[in-house]
């Protein structure tokens, strides 16, 4: 293994240069550290004074000069060993944070109204959001479900996305755009386990709501989601939703 390695466990790039030079050097002066390590000299001290710190070398002046010595590799243990008990300490202080963070959160949360999504991943962390509020005996409404613009991907994304809907025992109402009746591989599930009806319209927006949240969905190749928390919105879109399903067609 190369020593650059050592990044992996905290020290930087001087701090190995500097810690590899005197494993060559053994016990060394300032001036024979910058030239062996390729360091400023005016930069020698900051780097070994953190490795003083980390307990991986050592110093003693002689002669009014500083002199540098390489600790036993073993130290390398002792420092990781003191590594993790800071983490443990961290962890303590975030254990004890963590209620009152959550409950700022929650608040910051309650109080957006709007939030833009963009991409598969963002796509994701809404659809999750769906299937973190819903459970049995809810509903979820879709209107204009399209084939999008990238239909395997998007076929990959709901694939997953159904599943999670099944474990969770929600149920879907969905009006597809009609060019998508014949599409097996976007309808069948739906068909399946589902209420689905067909409405003549071209679009790759769909509407999805649930609850207190209205999606706006543009299927692109990238997607975009507007997302929008609000009741009043969302009954609105259900009365909208309930006239277009008497319109549809089976």
């Amino acid at each position: 293994m190369d020593l650059k390695d050592l990044k992996k466990i905290g020290l930087t790039e001087g701090e190995i240069k500097l810690y590899n030079a005197l494993l060559e050097l053994g016990e060394s002066t300032r001036t024979q550290l910058a030239k062996k390590s390729g360091i400023s000299p005016s930069k020698i001290y900051d780097v070994a004074n953190r490795l003083l710190e980390k307990g991986i070398i050592s110093a003693v002046k002689k002669n009014h000069i500083i002199h540098f010595s390489p600790a036993s590799p073993e130290r390398l243990k002792d420092f990781l060993e003191q590594k993790e008990k800071e983490i443990q300490k961290e962890k303590q202080i975030v254990n004890q944070l963590l209620p009152q963070l959550l409950l700022k959160y929650q608040k910051t949360e309650e109080e957006t109204d709007i939030e833009v999504f963009y991409g598969w991943e963002g796509m994701k962390t809404c659809y999750d959001g769906i299937v973190k509020a819903l459970g049995k005996g809810d509903e979820n409404f879709i209107f204009g479900a399209s084939m999008g613009k990238a239909p395997k991907r998007a076929d990959a994304f709901f694939n997953q996305y159904n599943q999670k809907v099944s474990k969770k025992g929600y149920k879907l109402k969905i009006i597809f755009n009609e060019d998508v009746r014949g599409y097996k591989e976007r309808v069948t599930y739906y068909l399946k386990n589902h209420k689905v009806r067909y409405l003549h319209q071209e679009t790759f927006t769909e509407f999805n709501f649930y609850k207190d949240t209205v999606l706006f969905i543009m299927l692109l190749k990238k997607p975009i989601v507007i997302r929008v928390k609000n009741k009043e919105a969302a009954d609105s879109f259900k009365k909208f939703f309930k006239t277009m399903w008497k319109i549809a067609q089976p």
